[in-house]
């Protein structure tokens, strides 16, 4: 990519903008249909996917799309905008209001740009490498907590690995009476976003898949956080994940210490 500025990012922020309120309209009307077990798509999800397909690629020449919703899930070797229509179709489905609109736009595996927007408290999430975060156009930076006594953790899990959580579960169990306590969201792009502003001082997730965190984990370095495997090593955005932790950078090490061979 040559080198960005202002002007990229701001189209990027715009179509996601758009994105967000049509998956704001399309919740009032959406049906659903059953991917797998405890596994949905809306009419929303597919509505925002065709149109982000449409629309970002004219951000960027020769540059792609990568959705959840693809039949195919390709590589991402090249330009590729990596992307979740609406991560959090649950809790859409059940009118919790807490989804976001994902997308990452990275060269050849390399997150570049972000945009997550929260279309029901209107909060756009950004980053650009190099360049800092920021929520609604204000700079954001992850929290102080300097130990996990002082901690506020995020939890995700999912059904591709349900019979595998157990040993997940007891660690969060330790955790949980360690920290402040836990949080389950529903949205694993939620998560990566609140860390990023300092409103969870970390989150855990079992696994991922690339469409849940292209944008995620660039907010979070961009806003001075980490993000790794359990074992300490880096995600790559292929394929669906080790169990995966983002965190303020603080605590860390701590936290992958309580994962230890998870």
């Amino acid at each position: 990519m040559k080198e960005t500025n202002g002007s990229l990012l701001a189209a990027l922020e715009a179509v996601v903008r758009r994105a967000g309120a049509l998956a704001r309209e399309k919740t009032l009307q959406s049906s659903v249909h059953i991917k797998g077990s405890n596994d949905f798509v809306t009419d929303a999800d597919l509505a925002v996917s065709d149109y982000l397909t449409a629309q970002l690629p004219a951000l960027i020449e020769d540059s792609r799309v990568l959705s959840e919703e693809d039949a195919e899930k390709t590589g991402i070797d090249g330009k590729v905008f990596i992307i979740d229509p609406i991560d959090g179709t649950t809790n859409l489905m059940y009118g919790m209001n807490m989804s976001v609109v994902s997308v990452g736009y990275c060269e050849d595996g390399v997150p570049m740009l972000a945009a997550a927007y929260q279309p029901f408290t209107d909060e756009m999430f950004t980053a650009e490498r190099g360049k800092g975060a920021y929520l609604n156009g204000q700079s954001i930076h992850v929290n102080a907590d300097a130990r996990v006594c002082d901690a506020l953790i995020g939890i995700e899990t999912g059904p591709a690995t349900r019979m595998e959580q157990e040993n997940f579960f007891k660690a969060m169990f330790a955790l949980q009476k360690e920290s402040r306590g836990l949080r389950l969201s529903g949205s694993a792009a939620l998560d990566f976003c609140y860390v990023a502003c300092g409103r969870l001082s970390a989150a855990a997730y079992h696994y991922l898949y690339p469409w849940d965190f292209a944008a995620g984990m660039l907010l979070v370095a961009e806003a001075g956080g980490r993000v790794t495997l359990m074992d300490g090593s880096a995600p790559v955005l292929t394929g669906r994940s080790k169990p995966l932790l983002s965190s303020n950078a603080r605590i860390h090490e701590e936290l992958l210490a309580a994962f230890a061979g998870i």
